[in-house]
């Protein structure tokens, strides 16, 4: 029996990391890869002191974010993983567990871009710096980010 291709992607909920699980969809689509969704949250000190189990809100919202996708439609297997600690961590842990050769991340999540500057989100550059296997990083479309509508193509060679 042939071992499964796996794809992890990690998910704050975002739309960057929307259009990773995306991307990580149609690479698994042509690959014949399964996907490894993973949403990792750290107990602050509010939350630890409410002893409030976010589990089962945070399962739904990872099963919403599949479902916003085309996994189905394209027949990729896909597999929530739910895990408590740092992100880029369990990223990494999950990718060890399944045996990905890939980890997609989006640019930018929640937290946004002021830790590490206009380029990088700190969990995507915390994964690239500790990663023992390939990060592909999902950017927003370049017409999203000039606010320009894209080019269309004309069909003719020039």
């Amino acid at each position: 029996m042939e071992r499964a291709n796996w794809i992890v992607v990690g998910t704050d909920f975002s739309d960057g990391a929307q259009r990773a699980l995306d991307h990580a969809v149609l690479l698994a689509r042509s690959s014949g890869a399964c996907v490894a969704v993973v949403h990792a949250y750290e107990d602050t000190a509010e939350t630890a002191r409410a002893m409030e189990d976010r589990a089962p809100l945070l399962t739904t919202q990872l099963q919403d974010a599949v479902a916003g996708t085309n996994a189905s439609l394209y027949g990729v297997h896909v597999e929530s993983f739910l895990r408590r600690g740092a992100p880029w961590e369990k990223l990494q842990n999950v990718a060890i567990e399944v045996g990905a050769d890939l980890i997609v991340v989006g640019a930018t999540g929640q937290r946004g871009v002021a830790a590490v500057g206009a380029v990088l989100g700190s969990v995507v550059f915390r994964v690239i710096a500790s990663s023992t296997r390939s990060v592909l990083i999902s950017r927003p479309p370049l017409d999203r980010a000039r606010s320009v509508e894209p080019c269309e193509s004309t069909g003719k060679e020039g």
